[in-house]
C-alpha cells in the first residue's frame, strides 16, 4: 500500500513538474506569447465595441423571424420569410439559430456578447493555425487582429457567416493535425450553415488525395457530404 501510495505521489508530481514547465517553454516562443497577447487586447477591444459602437441592423430581424416560423412548426422554405425574404440558408442555420433564440431571447445585446465570445474562439483557432504552420514572423500576427470589417461582421452584424468561418478554420485546425474525420465533420457542419463554404471544398479533395489514395478520398468525401445533409 505505502509503495503504491509513494509512486501515485511520484507520478502526481511528475505530471505537475511537466505542466509548470510546460508555460515557460510556450512564453519563450514569441509567436506563443504574441499570440495570447492579442487575444486578451482584442478581447478587451471587442467589448468597448459592444459597449460603444451602435449595433447595425442587416439581417438579425430577419434571422429571427424565420427561426420563429421554424420553432413554429413551418417546414415549407419558402412559408420560412424575413425582411429580406424567404430563408435560402441550410437546415443547419435554423438549428444554430434556433439555440441563439433559446439563449438570448432574441435580444440584440446578449446576442453581441455571444457573437463576440465567437470572435474570441475564432481569433484563436486562427492563431494556433499561423503558429503551427510557422510562416509569419511573430509581429505580423498583429495584423490578424486589425480588421474593422470582421469585427462589424461579428459583433455589429451577427451574421452566420462568422459560425461559418468559425467552423471552417476549426477543419482547417484538425486536418493540420492530421484529425482527417474530425476535420471533415467539422466542415459539413460549416456546410450546413451556408453553403459558400463548399468553395473550399475543391482545395480540400486535392489535400485529401496527398494524405490518402484516391479511393479514401472519394470515400470520405462522400461520407463528408452525406453528413452535411
Amino acid at each position: 500500500m505505502k509503495n503504491s501510495a509513494s509512486a501515485h505521489v511520484k507520478r502526481f508530481w511528475r505530471k505537475d513538474a511537466a505542466a509548470s514547465s510546460l508555460i515557460p517553454k510556450l512564453l519563450k516562443n514569441p509567436k506563443t506569447a504574441m499570440a495570447l497577447a492579442l487575444l486578451f487586447i482584442d478581447s478587451i477591444l471587442v467589448s468597448l465595441i459592444i459597449a460603444c459602437v451602435p449595433y447595425t441592423k442587416i439581417d438579425w430581424d430577419a434571422y429571427m423571424a424565420q427561426v420563429s416560423g421554424f420553432l413554429g412548426g413551418e417546414r415549407d422554405y419558402k412559408n420560412l420569410k424575413g425582411d429580406t425574404g424567404p430563408l435560402v440558408y441550410p437546415a443547419g442555420f435554423l438549428y444554430v439559430y434556433s439555440a441563439i433564440q433559446y439563449i438570448t431571447g432574441g435580444q440584440v445585446f446578449p446576442a453581441q456578447i455571444l457573437f463576440g465570445i465567437l470572435y474570441i474562439i475564432n481569433l484563436g483557432i486562427v492563431l494556433l493555425i499561423y503558429v503551427k504552420t510557422n510562416v509569419l514572423p511573430w509581429w505580423a500576427l498583429s495584423l490578424l487582429c486589425l480588421s474593422k470589417r470582421v469585427h462589424s461582421i461579428f459583433v455589429l452584424r451577427l451574421f452566420n457567416d462568422c459560425f461559418v468561418m468559425t467552423l471552417l478554420h476549426a477543419a482547417m485546425a484538425s486536418i493540420l493535425y492530421q484529425r482527417w474525420h474530425l476535420g471533415l465533420i467539422i466542415f459539413s457542419a460549416a456546410v450546413s450553415i451556408k453553403m459558400n463554404v463548399l468553395l473550399c471544398a475543391p482545395s480540400l479533395f486535392i489535400l485529401m488525395l496527398k494524405a490518402m489514395n484516391i479511393s479514401g478520398g472519394n470515400i470520405s468525401f462522400s461520407w463528408c457530404g452525406t453528413y452535411a445533409d
